[in-house]
């Protein structure tokens, strides 16, 4: 399996005002990667914006909805790199109000996806671990109405904090979904599993149980050891895991160590090659 890289990986300098969304595709290629993800906050702000931004926000739409901009999208669809994958921070709890802003978002996430011929689409289930249960069914229905929207787009859930910070509750969750949905809609809809992102203190359960239900895998690194392995991370088990349950779909770097990027990729590339299912 190939490994794609994730614009998380410049997140620090995009926050530093050093490069945007736009500039990723040619990082990527600078590091010998051909296949990217993109996440569309890091997308550099369009004309009009000191208006665009203060409207949409006061009207309740998602954070990133804003920065959507069809001339940014025809310079991005213009990139040597394959973009594989679309990255949306969506909310699946909110108001009724914004829940027609949010099915907005989810829309404008598909065009972005179709005009960049990516294949893969990753959500979030938004919320606070803190809501009580029975936001979980709102939240499931939810979840089946947005696969509908993106169809054919393989729809990954990352198990990225709020609702899914219990990955028991998530797995509940996109069961909940996927039995709302006729059998090819259920199988386009998945966990994108990030390991950095399941707490440690029960990772021994929720990582098996989340690599079982991946469609999608974030590759996490941030520090190494002497000899190579990932300081925070066991890869060697959830790679074994997940060639255990036969794992098909991309593993995409997010790197967020404290050395350069380009050392820190370079040494996350190399854990790869060793454990690759």
């Amino acid at each position: 399996m190939s490994l794609v890289i994730s614009s998380w990986c410049w997140h620090a300098a995009y926050h530093a005002g050093q490069l945007s969304l736009l500039h990723i595709p040619m990082e990527a290629q600078r590091l010998g990667f051909t296949q990217v993800e993109l996440n569309d906050f890091m997308l550099p702000p369009p004309r009009l914006s000191r208006l665009r931004r203060p409207l949409l926000a006061a009207l309740g739409a998602p954070p990133s909805l804003w920065r959507y901009s069809a001339a940014t999208f025809a310079q991005l669809a213009q990139a040597s790199a394959r973009i594989v994958s679309w990255t949306l921070d969506t909310d699946f709890t909110v108001g009724a109000r914004q829940w027609a802003w949010q099915k907005r978002y989810l829309v404008a996430g598909f065009h972005a996806a179709r005009l960049l011929k990516a294949s893969v689409v990753r959500i979030t289930l938004g919320g606070a671990e803190t809501l009580p249960q029975s936001v979980d069914t709102l939240a499931a229905a939810r979840l089946a109405e947005a696969v509908r929207l993106l169809a054919p787009f393989t729809v990954a859930v990352e198990n990225h904090w709020g609702l899914s910070t219990d990955y028991a509750r998530l797995l509940r969750i996109l069961k909940r979904s996927q039995e709302r949905l006729s059998e090819q809609e259920a199988a386009r809809l998945g966990v994108c599993f990030d390991p950095g992102n399941a707490p440690l203190e029960n990772c021994d359960a929720a990582w098996p149980a989340l690599a079982r239900a991946a469609n999608h895998v974030h590759f996490k690194t941030r520090a190494f050891t002497a000899e190579g392995d990932e300081h925070h991370w066991p890869y060697a088990r959830i790679f074994a895991w997940l060639k255990q349950f036969g794992f098909l779909g991309y593993f995409v770097l997010e790197y967020e160590g404290e050395e350069q990027v380009e050392r820190g990729v370079q040494k996350s590339r190399l854990l790869f090659e060793r454990y690759q299912v």
